[in-house]
């Protein structure tokens, strides 16, 4: 009956947001993130990787003296750990949220 006086007094019924489309969206935006934050991690391993050893042949990288090479150190595996990390979470996340929606 209340809901006959409200559209007979003209109000307007603004639709909200279900707790579907709000699963659906967190779960979307976390599996990007993820996707985002993966390729980035990859990319900066693979350039410190080629800087550090160059590409082809030992006379194509920056030095031809095997000894005077430095790796890419430690600092690479930490960022790479992490990356990898945030990566789990924001999936697990991303698999919460679907499975929220159905």
């Amino acid at each position: 009956m209340q809901a006959d006086l409200d559209v007979a007094a003209g109000a307007d019924h603004v639709p909200t947001i279900t707790r579907r489309k709000t699963s659906y969206l967190k779960a979307n935006v976390a599996t990007v993130a993820a996707i985002a934050i993966a390729a980035t991690a990859a990319w900066i391993t693979a350039m410190s990787f080629v800087e550090a050893y160059g590409i082809g042949a030992s006379h194509f990288g920056q030095s031809t003296d095997m000894a005077k090479r430095a790796g890419p150190g430690v600092e690479l595996f930490v960022l790479d750990g992490v990356a990898l990390v945030v990566v789990a979470v924001l999936a697990r996340l991303a698999a919460r949220g679907f499975r929220a929606g159905r």
